[in-house]
């Protein structure tokens, strides 16, 4: 037991190690794996996140193919992961620096009348037992099923041809995904084809990017939810705190907006 638990901590010092030698901006551009496929399973990116942002927490990395753009993002703070959950993260991409010509793409997207409980608070700690695994994978399958049941739509802006709210099942070329692994580990992948950005990746196409973290609402908040009265009645709305919600001292931090900036030039 010793002997894994010491394990499990050089793991995880291990990656803060790694996360901070990381640079806070991606530095270069990178071309996709051949094998990317957009399902919230990061193996084929495991290795090859090029950032941590400190002012947002996330790891993350922008790539491209010939067709398409893509952004991977994994988070394994709690306070961070419930603050994504809540409100969403942002990619936004100016071309030729104009302010008036932003395309962006927000997810996840939820309604607020009826967003997933995820309890990333009470993650099970997996040890050398069999038991701690198989009650770690439990929980996890839990809470992707939560996600999976609401995660319905992809926010667009900017993008003449295609409507401001889509479906995660849309056949225009744009999806995204989101997963925990049994750590709690938690992955956001998105793609977007070229052509909706007017982008070429054979003529090396260079563009700004911002990714924004939201900031959450009392509405929003992963955890917490209002009953709302039947109309016609006097009642008040009802506030109902579920097990996964964070500790009032996070609000700060889960209610700020946060985001950076950085620039790409398409790989041929």
């Amino acid at each position: 037991m010793k002997q894994a638990l010491l394990t499990i901590g050089f793991i995880f010092i291990s990656i803060v190690v790694f996360s901070q030698k990381m640079p806070n901006i991606q530095e270069a551009a990178m071309k996709a794996p051949g094998d990317v496929k957009i399902d919230g399973i990061s193996k084929e990116w495991s290795k090859k996140l090029q950032a941590h942002n400190r002012a947002t927490g996330l790891n993350y990395t922008l790539a491209n193919d010939v067709n398409n753009l893509y952004l991977v993002i994994q988070i394994n703070d709690p306070v961070i992961i419930n603050k994504v959950i809540s409100a969403g993260i942002t990619l936004s991409i100016k071309k030729n620096g104009n302010l008036n010509d932003v395309q962006s793409i927000t997810y996840p997207y939820f309604d607020v009348n009826n967003k997933p409980q995820i309890d990333v608070k009470n993650t099970p700690k997996i040890d050398s037992s069999k038991a701690s695994k198989i009650k770690a994978d439990s929980f996890m399958t839990a809470n992707n099923q939560k996600l999976f049941e609401k995660s319905r739509w992809i926010k667009v802006s900017g993008i003449k041809e295609l409507d401001t709210l889509m479906s995660v099942y849309n056949r225009e070329g744009i999806k995204a995904a989101q997963r925990f692994d049994n750590q709690m580990n938690y992955t956001i992948e998105l793609s977007i084809q070229l052509r909706h950005l007017g982008f070429s990746a054979n003529t090396a196409d260079k563009f700004e990017y911002k990714v924004t973290s939201n900031g959450a609402t009392m509405m929003s908040l992963n955890g917490i939810s209002f009953d709302t009265p039947k109309p016609g009645t006097n009642a008040r709305k009802v506030l109902t705190i579920g097990p996964g919600a964070m500790p009032p001292s996070t609000l700060p931090i889960m209610m700020s907006t946060t985001d950076f900036k950085g620039v790409y030039t398409l790989v041929k």
